[in-house]
């Protein structure tokens, strides 16, 4: 039978509100259902009262200005007539698919301007060049990203950025680095003029040859291996030559290498997401936070994590805080042939529990497991045979800072193709906010 606004359970429903003058709880309703009813009332029909009731709500009759509390429109009469021989159910069903695909509509829509700007930001970073110990431009271009988004900045000793959002509650430092592997030029070859060049990070020589790289003061060059060699950094050269009489740049100049960030689908590869992708993931969660924390949050983008972890250090060291989290990349387990690990490309953020420089203490890893379960957040488990992150020098600062690290999944690290997934660094991101958005009882 259709529910139109001369159904008996409908005139009900307005005649209880029309009587009380003013919206009336949940309790007062019922209770006088069951008086008007008497003996004929039964637990099903009070729940069909109940959905109409929602039902008129959404058709613009019934008010609900609060949880738990009903009233009737101060334009209710006109609205009743206007639905007169309307089946108020079926337009209940309609207004809320309506809302519903309106509201997953917003929330595409929104993710979508969420993981664009997310891009364009890995972009800004990626390719802006900051090698180990020459951090100053990447350092600049953090500092206009985060100048709205936290308390106060600055630049300690050593370089590192230095972010404070919030204060009292646990004292927290976040750490992601913003240094690049580079090299150094440090001797030209008398006869041809090519570069020698020594590391500034860890490089890989089967990946080398070919490279282009970019000097501070602008000149370009290409990495060439000598014949028969590759095996050691001493068979690499630099092609710096502007024309037959001269180079571009002199010995004594710092380098990183080149090369466009590229978007596939859900992956994006780039050089330097290592850990480039890392200050992504503590900008956004900044952003997400806007300022408002139970907790004292310094977010330090740190400098020379490649060449020994020194700006975690100073940083740890200055700041004393309570607990560490590291924000960096690490591998993956999903290569042919490849290291066997756990860790895969698309599988969420990789929680970490184990480095040759970290155990990580089971409570900072349960936290980290938890806030995942909770918030339905995506996640892996990282054990790591070889290599360490800033947690490591975190941790031993002071009497001992217990210390994690939430990990980017990332595939052909330190080459000028790292590969990412997308959706690993929004579960990332989701992670970091959730952890640092309560009160933090370890």
């Amino acid at each position: 039978m259709p529910a139109t606004t001369r159904d008996s359970s409908i005139q009900l429903i307005i005649g209880i509100l029309r009587d009380a003058g003013e919206p009336i709880s949940n309790r007062r309703f019922d209770d006088e259902v069951r008086r008007i009813l008497g003996g004929d009332y039964k637990q099903s029909q009070h729940i069909r009262i109940s959905n109409l009731r929602t039902a008129l709500r959404s058709v613009g009759v019934v008010s609900h200005p609060r949880r738990g509390l009903w009233g009737l429109m101060p334009d209710a009469d006109e609205r009743l007539a206007e639905l007169e021989g309307v089946n108020i159910w079926q337009a209940h069903i309609r207004i809320r698919d309506e809302k519903r695909r309106g509201s997953e509509e917003r929330a595409a829509a929104e993710t979508a301007n969420q993981q664009a700007a997310m891009l364009k930001l890995t972009r800004k970073l990626v390719e802006t060049w900051g090698p180990s110990g020459y951090e100053h431009r990447i350092r600049e271009r953090i500092r206009e990203e985060v100048a709205d988004l936290c308390d106060e900045t600055r630049v300690d000793g050593l370089g590192n950025l230095i972010c404070r959002v919030g204060s009292g509650g646990k004292k927290v430092l976040i750490a992601a680095h913003m240094d690049e592997i580079g090299l150094m030029a440090n001797y030209q070859e008398p006869e041809s003029s090519y570069l020698r060049f020594t590391n500034l990070g860890g490089l890989r020589q089967d990946t080398l040859n070919g490279n282009r790289v970019q000097f501070e003061d602008g000149a370009v060059g290409v990495i060439a291996v000598q014949q028969g060699g590759g095996k050691a950094l001493s068979d690499f050269y630099i092609d710096v030559q502007a024309d037959r009489d001269g180079n571009a740049t002199p010995v004594g100049q710092p380098a990183a290498f080149m090369r466009e960030m590229q978007v596939r689908g859900e992956r994006i590869v780039a050089k330097s997401l290592d850990d480039r992708i890392g200050c992504v993931v503590a900008i956004e969660a900044m952003r997400r936070l806007n300022r408002q924390t139970p907790n004292e949050l310094y977010f330090v983008f740190t400098v020379q994590e490649e060449v020994g972890l020194r700006g975690a250090k100073t940083a740890a060291q200055g700041l004393h805080p309570d607990i560490g989290i590291a924000i960096d990349v690490t591998g993956s387990g999903d290569q042919i042939r490849g290291q066997k690990m756990l860790v895969k490309l698309g599988g969420g953020a990789a929680i970490k529990v184990h480095d040759p420089g970290l155990v990580v203490p089971v409570a900072i890893k349960n936290w980290m497991i938890e806030r995942c379960e909770a918030d339905g957040i995506p996640y892996q488990l990282e054990l790591l045979a070889g290599g360490t992150t800033d947690a490591s020098a975190i941790q031993l600062a002071d009497a001992g800072v217990p210390s994690g690290c939430i990990s980017i999944p990332t595939r052909y690290l330190h080459t000028t193709s790292e590969t990412v997934d997308i959706g690993d660094v929004q579960a990332c991101i989701d992670l970091l906010s959730g952890l640092l958005s309560s009160a933090i009882e370890l």
